[in-house]
């Protein structure tokens, strides 16, 4: 809940101290809106599937076995996976791409979006090839910002996280 609201924040006091640009620029696009949504739901899926069959993959067990053990006490439904994955698309999407990509352009920004997940690491290089593929995937929606804005990114994120958030709670046998 801190990342839908406090991301934002962040963004915005960035953007007015040390930016020309309007915060609220990031909110302007040319497609319509249901375009937008179909784009979204569309990457995330595919970016989502991709990264859902890395993860099933036999030479990451042992890592997905690690992360599906920090999720092996929580319990998620629908309805709470749903909420965190908007939450995490709207707040990390308006603070990277909307403040910190005008900065460090898209590929810094990405690099750095990944590390932060913890997903670039030299202790495990199946997580880092996971890591690499994400920072292709998570590069493609600061470019799309770039020309479309921030909705599109924030819904792929939010639908990104979801596809996986569901995959590994099937996975560890968990229905959500």
């Amino acid at each position: 809940m801190i990342t839908i609201v406090a991301f934002p924040v962040l963004a915005y006091l960035i953007n007015y101290f040390f930016s020309d640009r309007s915060f609220w620029g990031q909110f302007d696009f040319t497609f319509s809106l249901f375009y937008q949504i179909i784009i979204g739901v569309l990457y995330g899926l595919i970016a989502g599937g991709i990264c859902l069959v890395l993860i099933r993959s036999s030479w990451m067990a042992t890592t997905n076995d690690k992360y599906s053990s920090r999720l092996r006490n929580v319990s998620l439904n629908y309805l709470d996976i749903v909420f965190i994955s908007i939450c995490a698309g709207v707040g990390e999407e308006i603070l990277f791409r909307g403040a910190i990509q005008e900065f460090c352009g898209v590929i810094i920004t990405s690099i750095l979006f990944v590390a932060i997940h913890g997903y670039l690491t030299y202790k495990d290089w199946a997580l880092s090839i996971y890591g690499f593929v994400m920072t292709i995937i998570i590069m493609g929606l600061g470019y799309i910002y770039e020309y479309q804005g921030v909705f599109i990114p924030i819904i792929a994120h939010s639908v990104i996280d979801i596809v996986l958030l569901v995959g590994i709670l099937k996975t560890r046998g968990n229905n959500a």
